[in-house]
């Protein structure tokens, strides 16, 4: 049944979706005679919304350029090989040199596929006003709340990577174009000022809130939007949701990842009491049963060889292509995607933290001897899950419930940190160095970088609060303007 939520509506979607991208949001005549059609039923707007989930999965966007790839590069995360090497794109954008032709490209491609993606959200936006009343089951305000969402939470990302340090940006700096229209015209798409970009991301989420106000996320319990085949099951007796859309609500753009976003949003512009409160309605939200509807990740979880710990997932895409793309890249013990043990036991506190649900019993990380060297490399194992046959995790987090509780400790609630703590059975030391924000500080940067390696998280912590020196695994110098990525070359114009 897990594969059935990603490709229960696909149908016509795949035509809209995976358009060719060689020029800048370059929609045919024949592309623009389907979508026509396909936003003659509410099937073809489900179809439209689940394609974008579709192309955020691939390897291009969160299958692996942003999540494993380059965020997790800037932040230093990988071993980095020579400049001469097989691995040599490695060398290149953990150095922050995006001149070469292959960090170009890479570049471009993340670029391409953010816009594409939020061009095809604009394309039912632009319809679904028109055929509201083609919907039924509260669909329409499902539907376009997600699209709404969506379309603020992808911005959001692309400001991370493109937009200037939150830390010293002006409101009237230029940053990225915010597109809220379909256009085959590129220099309708021109870079709008960083204030805009803000306004424009929290209204789309505050019309979005307004919308998924009865999102079945908030009526249903995750066990019942996770198990629609189990209408004859020992659930049979408890309400289910009447449209089989409703399913798998924590794989689409939910309630609860809007708030979070919202989280993360604020954050990020330094309103630390909007943060808080968006936070916590996602760590005190309550299931149908009156138990948390999102719980942290536990040893049980760990030692089922879950690591993405799916019961944090606020948000997360899935894919079948994590077998196709993660599993060479990432499980091949010739690559380069990997990490000294000396290393990670520095950055997991193995000394001290002997008890790690994470580290201990080598549950994240597996130690090889590298074919051809001599040294021993430990090599990720967070996208794929134990037993008989290694196989890839179908789920990729986008927002974890972990991040909510990091961003309530920065926000003044230390008390939540310890919560978090004895999750992941930590030595509870550390709880009485946590007395000033540089403490707070220092804790939560070894933390990012424990939970979220391999998710691209650590990168905006050190942007947001402006490292200009990364202390692990070496001392990496990093000046402000590496922060900003450059501008595809074919997207100059924007600037």
């Amino acid at each position: 049944m897990k594969m059935k939520k990603i490709y229960l509506y696909l149908s016509v979607a795949v035509a809209l979706t995976f358009t060719s991208c060689n020029e800048w949001l370059d929609i045919q005549p024949e592309l623009e005679m389907r979508q026509t059609t396909m936003f003659e039923s509410e099937q073809g707007f489900k179809d439209v919304l689940t394609g974008a989930y579709i192309r955020m999965a691939t390897p291009e966007l969160y299958g692996l350029n942003t999540t494993m790839k380059l965020p997790e590069m800037m932040a230093q995360h990988w071993t980095i090989p020579s400049a001469n090497s097989t691995q040599a794109e490695i060398y290149h954008i953990s150095n922050f040199d995006f001149t070469q032709t292959s960090t170009k490209k890479l570049l471009e491609d993340v670029w391409l596929q953010y816009y594409q993606t939020i061009i095809n959200i604009n394309s039912l936006l632009e319809n679904i006003d028109a055929k509201k009343d083609l919907f039924t089951n509260g669909n329409y305000e499902l539907i376009k709340g997600e699209a709404l969402g969506l379309r603020a939470f992808l911005h959001l990302e692309i400001l991370r990577y493109w937009g200037p340090l939150p830390s010293k940006a002006k409101s009237s700096d230029k940053a990225i174009p915010y597109v809220k229209i379909v256009t085959k015209n590129p220099q309708e798409l021109l870079a709008v000022s960083y204030q805009e970009v803000l306004d424009n991301i929290l209204m789309d989420l505050n019309n979005a809130e307004e919308l998924l106000v009865d999102d079945p996320i908030l009526t249903y319990s995750n066990t019942i939007l996770n198990s629609p085949d189990d209408l004859q099951g020992v659930n049979q007796d408890l309400p289910h949701p009447a449209d089989e859309y409703h399913y798998f609500r924590q794989s689409r753009f939910n309630y609860y990842a809007l708030k979070a976003t919202k989280a993360r949003y604020y954050l990020w512009i330094g309103k630390t009491s909007d943060a808080l409160e968006n936070a916590l309605v996602v760590i005190d939200a309550l299931d149908s049963d009156e138990k948390s509807k999102f719980t942290l990740g536990s040893d049980a979880d760990a030692n089922n060889g879950q690591m993405t710990f799916p019961a944090e997932h606020i948000f997360a895409v899935s894919s079948t292509l994590a077998t196709q793309t993660l599993t060479p890249v990432f499980f091949n013990y010739s690559t380069a995607y990997t990490q000294t043990v000396a290393y990670l036991d520095e950055a997991f506190e193995a000394s001290l933290h002997t008890s790690d649900i994470r580290y201990r019993n080598s549950r994240l990380w597996e130690n090889r001897i590298v074919p051809l060297a001599s040294s021993a490399f430990n090599f990720f194992k967070k996208y794929n899950e134990t037993g008989s046959t290694v196989t890839a995790v179908t789920d990729i987090p986008l927002i974890r419930l972990a991040e909510m509780y990091f961003i309530a400790t920065e926000c003044g609630r230390d008390d939540l940190f310890k919560v978090y703590r004895m999750a992941r059975v930590l030595d509870a030391s550390i709880d009485g160095t946590l007395t000033t924000p540089a403490a707070i500080k220092s804790r939560l940067e070894k933390e990012y970088r424990k939970e979220f390696y391999g998710e691209g998280q650590m990168f905006f912590f050190y942007k947001r609060l402006t490292y200009n020196s990364l202390a692990w695994p070496v001392t990496k110098e990093v000046p402000d303007a590496s922060y900003k990525l450059p501008f595809p070359e074919s997207q100059m114009s924007f600037e």
